[in-house]
């Protein structure tokens, strides 16, 4: 595992920076934003400061996020999945520095690798921030002004539609039990996974539908079928326990854990964000493991259904188990002593590729039906790629894209032998298994006519659910903007 390789929830590199200028103005009058992480709320912030309105509709139930959220837990504020942000931009720095919500982080010598030589500390020039309060923080910073509509979960089957006229709608609850529509200029797909793949999969813009297809994996094929390159997530397990202070050693805050196959990452949320926010038992600590590729692949199980089964229980003592080997703890001490535990599955966590356009831009934009996508999995620099800064940065830029006088514009979508490439990301949390680019081939007449004139173009394929970023996410920096 590189010691300076570049993910959300992963240590980062210096990376060189993009400037960011606005285009100008153009004809929007409101735009729709799919997806309420870190990508969809920058996208919308951007937007507004350009002066389009704009309305984000995300499914978390304590407010947006996705990974890049946290929450209170037995008195604890806990990241259980994004765990740091690291910058290297000096717009995304700036933004973090003046939000008063953060504070630098890792460079003390309590962050750093588990190995079988020991902890050993990182040092090296990254800026990492953390929240004051947990993740949430600096997602309340995004979303500051942001027209945000929480707990809304957009139909994946018929739940966008375009019609003959080039407007959009959107359906949405109204307010009494049923079903409504929200009409708008443009959309913007700010999510990943089935339920972004199912949503585009009968609209007109068909580019966009076949590089949102979606593979979950631990790694990528090795030899793929020429023309199927596809968008890969793998998927993480994420584990929070409450220990006594003192049973943790003490000699680290956070690490990468490199000689443990069932984690890559163990952190004290106690320890980095000081006093819970409400009392708790004194001497106790809250803790998050996030686990390997591998093992979440592994040991994968419906989310919904993990709570009070078996195998929660089988998980979470494999991964209490592997803890204390990667600590050098006794076989036994944490579940001996540990007092309170929660599982949860990132089926949709981290990507293991991103798409590289033939422009070098970090977004897709398709201008002649007006609908883009935003993600971490966008960045053309893969010391950045599957990072928050990556997911803000694109939301970042298609705001000013679609604010621009060059909207009519693709970016992004050309496809086939000579068009962009899904390129491996390499990283703490796996290593992506193929080196080779892999090119998508352009959609068939059939799907590029789908919905002829004046239908209402969104009847999905069928396909599994989508659980929302991500981890998109590293407790990756992110983690699954």
């Amino acid at each position: 595992m590189s010691s300076n390789s570049g993910k959300i929830w992963q240590r980062r590199r210096a990376v060189a920076s993009e400037s960011l200028s606005p285009e100008g103005s153009n004809s929007l009058s409101c735009v729709g934003v799919i997806g309420g992480g870190v990508a969809g709320l920058a996208c919308a912030q951007r937007l507004k400061q350009l002066g389009i309105p704009s309305v984000v509709f995300g499914t978390g139930k304590r407010g947006p996020g996705g990974r890049a959220s946290s929450r209170v837990w037995r008195g604890h504020i806990v990241d259980h999945a994004a765990q740091f942000v690291a910058a290297s931009d000096p717009a995304f720095t700036a933004v973090l520095r003046d939000s008063g919500a953060v504070r630098r982080w890792g460079d003390d010598g309590r962050f750093g690798t588990l190995s079988q030589k020991g902890y050993t500390p990182i040092s090296d020039t990254v800026e990492r921030w953390v929240g004051q309060e947990g993740f949430g923080s600096i997602i309340d910073v995004l979303a500051r002004g942001v027209d945000v509509r929480q707990d809304v979960w957009v139909p994946p089957s018929n739940g966008v539609r375009y019609d003959d006229k080039g407007f959009w709608s959107v359906v949405v609850p109204d307010g009494h039990g049923g079903r409504g529509h929200a009409r708008f200029d443009a959309i913007v797909i700010a999510h990943n996974g089935k339920c972004a793949e199912r949503l585009t999969s009968s609209l007109p813009a068909q580019e966009v539908h076949l590089l949102l297809r979606t593979n979950f994996a631990a790694c990528l094929p090795f030899n793929a079928s020429p023309g199927n390159g596809k968008f890969t997530l793998n998927q993480v397990y994420s584990l929070l326990f409450e220990v006594p202070k003192g049973v943790m050693p003490s000699t680290f805050e956070a690490a990468f854990v490199e000689h443990e196959p069932c984690l890559r990452w163990l952190s004290s949320n106690t320890a980095r964000h000081g006093r819970p926010n409400r009392s708790v038992a004194d001497g106790m600590e809250a803790w998050t493991a996030l686990s390997s590729a591998a093992f979440g692949k592994q040991h994968k199980a419906p989310q919904e259904f993990l709570e009070g089964t078996a195998k929660e229980t089988e998980v979470t003592k494999l991964l209490l188990d592997g803890i204390e080997r990667a600590t050098g703890l006794s076989a036994g001490t944490l579940s001996n002593v540990v007092s309170a535990t929660k599982l949860q599955l990132w089926g949709a966590a981290l990507p293991i590729n991103r798409w590289a356009g033939k422009e070098g831009a970090d977004f897709v934009w398709s201008g002649s039906h007006k609908i883009g996508i935003a993600g971490d999995w966008f960045s053309q620099s893969p010391d950045r790629a599957s990072t928050v800064e990556a997911a803000w940065l694109s939301g970042v830029h298609l705001a000013e894209h679609m604010a621009g006088i060059s909207t009519s514009q693709d970016v992004g979508l050309e496809l086939g032998t000579n068009g962009g490439r899904f390129v491996p990301v390499d990283g703490d949390f796996g290593v992506s298994g193929n080196s080779a680019p892999a090119w998508v081939r352009e959609p068939s007449s059939e799907y590029s006519h789908a919905g002829g004139d004046g239908d209402l173009k969104g009847k999905g394929s069928s396909g599994g659910s989508f659980k929302g970023s991500r981890p998109k996410g590293k407790g990756k920096d992110k983690g699954k903007g």
